[in-house]
């Protein structure tokens, strides 16, 4: 009797375990562009001023010197979301001329530095599987649902 409560308390203990969904961390990639360091560029600052305002490239092309690509991903824990932004800066020769990207929602794609009140970005939705149910949780379905 001893030894089947013992393993009866073993075997639910190794089910339970298969249902619960382990810690998902914060996911943040690239280079962080604010509002507030767009508007400190000034048409005709030197790259090495504008490296300094906004920092290090991302993608630097080899074959079109005069564009620096600033790339950012976040994706928060569980969330099926992700928010994606680029920002591409253009010079001429070593000035800076324009700044084209995801710098304010629903403006063209090639803006100048402004003020960023709706947050910017581009939001996109992950697609899901199907069946998304665990193993305990179909059985349940099919044992007490139908």
């Amino acid at each position: 009797m001893r030894r089947l409560s013992i393993i009866t308390a073993v075997s639910i203990a190794v089910l339970l375990s298969g249902c619960i969904r382990p810690y998902s961390i914060d996911v943040q990639q690239g280079n962080v562009v604010t509002s507030e360091q767009l508007e400190r560029l000034k048409i005709g600052m030197t790259k090495r001023e504008v490296r300094y305002l906004l920092g290090s490239p991302l993608v630097v092309d080899p074959f079109h010197n005069d564009r620096w690509e600033y790339y950012y991903s976040f994706r928060a824990g569980r969330s099926k979301q992700a928010e994606h932004r680029r920002v591409t800066i253009v010079f001429d020769s070593d000035a800076f001329r324009e700044v084209q990207g995801d710098i304010i929602a629903g403006e063209s794609d090639s803006v100048t530095p402004q003020d960023d009140t709706s947050g910017g970005g581009t939001k996109v939705t992950e697609p899901q599987a199907k069946n998304k149910k665990g193993l305990l949780r179909r059985g349940w379905d099919k044992v007490f649902k139908k």
